[in-house]
């Protein structure tokens, strides 16, 4: 029972290799990469080998416990996307009028977003 927990929790997660990870890596992409913007989200995507997710949720946006469910909401949405994005290097910037989106309003912003900067892989 407790293994099988383990594992499931294992396959929901957000591996590690994945991650951006690191200052000079989100540096890197913010002044490389391309922005597209929309109302509440802005997503930054620099072409690359392998898939690598930034988010970035600043004080603006809200208090600690709303910026960490802002940035559990998208890592979770784009986790369920990975196997249908383009390879490449993304952050997705949360703006303030982010707070006032439900969870599934803002998984169709993001993907809204995703398939306006052309990221999303046609299905053959």
């Amino acid at each position: 029972m407790e293994e099988e927990r383990d594992e499931r929790r294992r396959d929901e997660s957000f591996p590690r290799k994945y991650r951006l990870g690191g200052n000079r890596n989100y540096r890197y992409v913010y002044r490389r990469g391309k922005s597209t913007p929309s109302r509440s989200l802005v997503l930054i995507h620099l072409k690359g080998r392998e898939q690598r997710f930034g988010f970035s949720v600043s004080g603006k946006v809200g208090n600690a416990v709303t910026r960490n469910r802002i940035r559990r909401y998208l890592r979770e949405d784009i986790r369920r996307m990975r196997a249908q994005l383009k390879s490449g290097k993304y952050v997705v910037i949360a703006r303030p009028g982010i707070v006032d989106l439900s969870h599934e309003a803002l998984t169709r912003e993001l993907h809204r977003a995703l398939a306006r900067a052309n990221l999303v892989k046609e299905e053959s």
